[in-house]
């Protein structure tokens, strides 16, 4: 099993990983005592000090969620409820980042945070993560929903499948695989080895002359914006850039919710020192315009792609600008000593032949209510229907051909 202790990814299909008996079995129980908060601030430094030794990425961490909830839960139907659990010497083994959501006249339990996220979960400390039997969490988490205000529905999306070597415990109520596969590239130190690893002789032959072909259009640039002006003017152009793909895609451009842009801004102005986070833009240029774009987030030593775009300009688009983006940021990550990039969900054939793990991510939804079990029903549909369709190659052809034309957008 390729296992990547800090990011939690694996090389396995789910459903060989979810069985009833593959999470760890037990030992003599700990109490843990529970707390509900409806706010961060009395938690924020109990929240940083198990993130540093929990297994998880970014959007587990304070510094993600607080940002959220500066810019984006003030405009949604959010209510935080976070759970805190102690053991009986008051150490945090275990927090969950729950929150409470309107959708008409159901209420839903989700990940706070988890609407932008690229996976969800809740925070363990390692040594009791692994020896929690499925039994032990099964009776915690009756215990958390007790403490809870009421809700119709648990609904846990974009959750992965193990947490360090352990299944996620959050999986075990009826999770089901995502329609899309998620990718991660493992980087070796070194670029020019690691780059003749992973692309064949042809396909770096390919490489330059796409590169050839954008230098006679204009000199080609990469950059890495950390701060300063040219940060905020690479991430303008890539909001503006991206909203004009989804247009053109007839897809809905959530850069134009309420606060989305703004929570954004604040990642790529994080640094490690004082966030544990760092963001960045990396861009590819052609003369004076830039071909593509990449909003980063690096933690712990892995860098997540979380926002791309490309330029609209037919004659550098036909050089595909984006997976020569990648290969350069790919490059970055090795000078910089990263260990791993994190491609993200959604397949790209270019994502699939850079990366050495493949994995689907699991959703949960679980009705507590007879209103909970009618919206399940039409929700576990919509999703059953949306693998079957990303799954079949003419449907999903056919259906990118409708929604240009303004269907399902």
């Amino acid at each position: 099993m390729n296992i990547m202790d800090a990011g939690g990814f694996v090389e396995k299909p789910y459903s060989d990983l979810a069985q009833p008996g593959s999470i760890a079995v037990a030992r003599p129980r700990q109490k843990i005592s529970l707390e509900l908060f409806d706010n961060l601030e009395p938690v924020c430094q109990d929240w940083q000090a198990l993130e540093a030794d929990a297994v998880c990425t970014p959007f587990q961490t304070y510094a993600w969620t607080h940002a959220w909830r500066t810019h984006v839960e003030s405009c949604a139907d959010v209510r935080p409820a976070i759970v805190v659990g102690r053991d009986d010497k008051g150490t945090v083994q275990v927090i969950l980042p729950l929150a409470l959501r309107r959708h008409g006249l159901v209420t839903s339990l989700e990940w706070l945070a988890g609407e932008h996220a690229t996976y969800t979960g809740g925070l363990f400390r390692p040594l009791f993560l692994n020896q929690l039997s499925k039994s032990d969490f099964l009776t915690l988490w009756s215990r958390v929903i007790g403490l809870l205000p009421r809700f119709d529905i648990v609904q846990f999306l974009a959750q992965l499948p193990l947490i360090g070597d352990q299944v996620n415990p959050t999986t075990l109520f009826g999770a089901k695989t995502s329609a899309s596969p998620y990718f991660c590239i493992t980087i070796d130190a070194e670029w020019e080895s690691f780059h003749r690893q992973r692309r064949s002789r042809s396909t770096r032959s390919s490489e330059r002359k796409r590169e050839r072909l954008l230098n006679e259009i204009g000199p080609l640039n990469f950059e890495a914006h950390y701060e300063g002006a040219t940060l905020e003017k690479a991430t303008e152009i890539m909001f503006n850039q991206r909203s004009a793909r989804f247009a053109e895609q007839g897809i809905h451009d959530y850069l134009h919710d309420p606060g989305v842009t703004d929570f954004y801004r604040a990642l790529t102005k994080m640094t490690e020192k004082s966030d544990g986070i760092e963001g960045y833009v990396s861009t590819l240029s052609v003369g004076d315009t830039m071909a593509a774009g990449m909003l980063n987030l690096i933690y712990k030593n892995k860098n997540y792609a979380l926002v791309s775009s490309m330029t609209s300009n037919e004659a550098i688009r036909k050089t595909s600008p984006g997976e020569i983006l990648l290969r350069h940021t790919l490059k970055h990550c090795c000078e910089t000593g990263l260990e791993a990039y994190d491609c993200g969900g959604g397949y790209d054939i270019y994502k699939d032949s850079w990366s050495d793990i493949k994995f689907h991510t699991a959703d949960t939804v679980a009705p507590q209510t007879m209103l909970g079990s009618a919206y399940a029903g039409s929700y576990n549909g919509f999703l059953a229907a949306k693998s079957h369709i990303k799954q079949s190659p003419g449907l999903w052809k056919a259906f990118k051909s409708l929604r240009k034309l303004g269907f399902w957008s």
